[in-house]
């Protein structure tokens, strides 16, 4: 009988331990996906009232930024227990910025980065037609008139939620 109590508490107790194992790997998990913008600034289409000569001429940060909002690089997080930021280099046209994902907001600086994960390189052109038609951005990078390229290791490109993009951008 004491045979049975004891082999039944260590089943109990291996449950405990895989719940509460579980739990804290969901809640890392499901706080990352589901990063709200620290802000809570409303994101305004820089090309919402501009022709796409206009917007070609006018183009800056403000536009890469709204950018990679618009194809869902927000999404993207630090692996669990990591302070490494997701880190994109983006190519437009030869001008080169770099972004940083953080909690879910997208910080945009003008040059180049070190320790980048992904480049996107595309035209201004193409970048002002993302902007003004979300599901047009799946054509681009399809087309190949828009590239990604990875660039951390794919263990890393996974936790930080790359590969999940990049499929969402280059896949039907």
């Amino acid at each position: 009988m004491e045979e049975k109590s004891v082999g039944m508490k260590g089943v109990i107790v291996f449950l405990l331990i895989f719940l509460v194992l579980g739990g804290l790997a969901g809640y890392f998990f499901y706080k990352n996906y589901n990063a709200q913008s620290e802000t809570n600034e409303e994101l305004i289409n820089p090309v919402s009232d501009l022709n796409i000569n206009e917007a070609v001429s006018q183009f800056d940060s403000s536009f890469v930024r709204y950018l990679l909002y618009s194809i869902g690089a927000e999404r993207l997080h630090n692996p669990p227990l990591s302070s490494d930021t997701p880190k994109i280099e983006v190519d437009v046209g030869g001008e080169i910025y770099n972004a940083v994902v953080k909690k879910g907001v997208i910080s945009v600086g003008k040059g180049g980065m070190d320790l980048k994960d992904m480049i996107i390189t595309t035209t201004k052109e193409e970048a002002v037609l993302m902007m003004e038609d979300q599901d047009y951005a799946k054509e681009s990078f399809k087309s190949g008139k828009s590239q990604i390229t990875l660039i951390a290791g794919k263990t890393s490109l996974f936790l930080k939620g790359y590969l999940d993009l990049y499929n969402q951008l280059t896949e039907g």
